[in-house]
């Protein structure tokens, strides 16, 4: 059996995001003839929040190594809080160490922390192994360069300029590349032409079944303005943000269109920063439009299996997509299977808009690029009517989900590992 090393510094019980890749494909890769091992960072040193339920989807005999990283308190008094510039040292000596002792296949790099794959090309010159990228976001994302500056996120420019150098030292060197978004491979390879005809393969994150039967065995949740017996709550869980202020602008104008007094929106965890510190996205949106008093935000992030409790027990789900047209929202996997009347609300371009109307699991209403958004308006203000007036059934086309499940997906993956090491023999 190959032994692929596994590069994901948020690592459960973390509760990040870019480790879901990870953690969902992990009780499969055996059976696609790959061993798994995994380094991560110390959950001690990352600065997201924790969710220990997390550990019950690990298969308890993969080998896993955590390093420590330094404290971001020492680190931010020279302006760095990332936490791959944090453990850049610790990552290299433990893997440099496992590499010297231990025959690796492949060096499987799968997260938003960017730093940590800038090791790559080392470890390929000085072990001779090669390593596949999972581009799970753009690394250098040009998204901002269109935008004026007092909109660029805070310390933009340092963070654009490293991030350019050190993918263009990284990426050429990859044997294969993995992306949740097809523009997000293309986009590398016209930056580097190296990665042209090398293996990839575009996979969004896989629907974990078993997360749904963990997230059922906690408490129900019935918070905020769900305590009227009357009214209708509507969830969205997760980020927000600038780039959703058109999908937002949508919903709340078909909200404003009439009256839908029993409808109450709750957006939970729509802010990547601590708990107390997060900026409201959303509510700015619901201001403008005239409907706050319909609108409740709550920026701090939830641990995963509470936000999926939160999920199956709304009364009605929507998802907000982003104006970028390569953005793929992994989330909507849990909110089909909520089994809950949902409205998403997506780029005309987004993958995601398509896997809801193949599988059935609500109403898509999208938008393009330019400013008409009527349509999209209308079949928002279509959606929730039904939802007040006559909430339909949700039923699943089982077949056209069965390609989505983790089981399907890392089959795909372990296919894409196969074929980067293939040439290389």
């Amino acid at each position: 059996m190959k032994r692929v090393l596994c590069i994901s510094p948020h690592f459960p019980p973390v509760n990040a995001a870019d480790m879901h890749r990870l953690r969902q494909s992990l009780p499969w890769m055996r059976a696609n003839g790959w061993e798994p091992v995994v380094f991560a960072v110390d959950p001690a040193d990352c600065e997201t929040a924790s969710d220990p339920l997390l550990l019950r989807t690990i298969p308890d005999d993969v080998e896993v190594h955590h390093v420590r990283a330094f404290s971001p308190r020492l680190t931010r008094k020279v302006g760095l809080g990332n936490l791959g510039f944090r453990c850049w040292l610790q990552l290299r000596r433990a893997v440099d160490a496992y590499l010297s002792r231990h025959r690796v296949d492949l060096i499987f790099f799968t997260t938003t922390v960017f730093t940590a794959i800038a090791h790559g090309p080392h470890w390929k010159r000085k072990f001779g192994v090669p390593f596949v990228v999972d581009l799970q976001d753009p690394w250098r994302n040009d998204y901002y360069l269109s935008l004026p500056r007092e909109k660029r996120p805070r310390k933009f420019a340092f963070d654009y300029w490293q991030k350019s150098r050190l993918e263009a030292r990284t990426m050429p060197e990859a044997a294969g590349v993995l992306a949740v978004s097809e523009p997000y491979i293309r986009t590398v390879q016209e930056r580097y032409p190296a990665l042209r005809g090398r293996p990839e393969l575009t996979l969004p994150f896989a629907a974990a079944l078993g997360d749904m039967d963990i997230a059922r065995t906690l408490p129900e949740v019935r918070t905020g303005a769900s305590g009227g017996t009357s009214q209708v709550v509507v969830r969205y869980v997760g980020r927000g943000g600038p780039d959703m202020a058109k999908a937002l602008t949508i919903l709340f104008r078909a909200l404003r269109r009439e009256t839908f007094s029993r409808l109450r929106f709750e957006f939970y965890g729509t802010s990547y920063a601590r708990a107390g510190h997060g900026v409201r996205t959303i509510l700015p949106v619901a201001v403008q439009e005239g409907v706050a008093d319909q609108v409740r935000e709550i920026p701090d992030r939830l641990p995963y299996f509470v936000s999926l409790r939160h999920l199956l027990d709304a009364d009605a789900l929507v998802i907000i997509g982003s104006d970028d047209a390569a953005y793929t929202a992994s989330k909507v996997y849990p909110y089909a299977l909520a089994g809950r009347p949902l409205l998403s609300i997506f780029h005309e371009s987004s993958t995601a808009a398509e896997f809801v109307r193949n599988t059935n699991a609500g109403t898509v209403a999208t938008f393009g690029t330019g400013d008409d958004r009527e349509n999209a308006v209308d079949c928002a203000y279509r959606a929730l009517s039904a939802m007040v007036l006559d909430p339909p059934t949700v039923v699943l086309d089982q077949q056209a989900f069965a390609p989505f499940t983790a089981e399907m997906m890392t089959r795909r993956l372990c296919h894409l590992f196969e074929t980067s090491i293939a040439g290389l023999r």
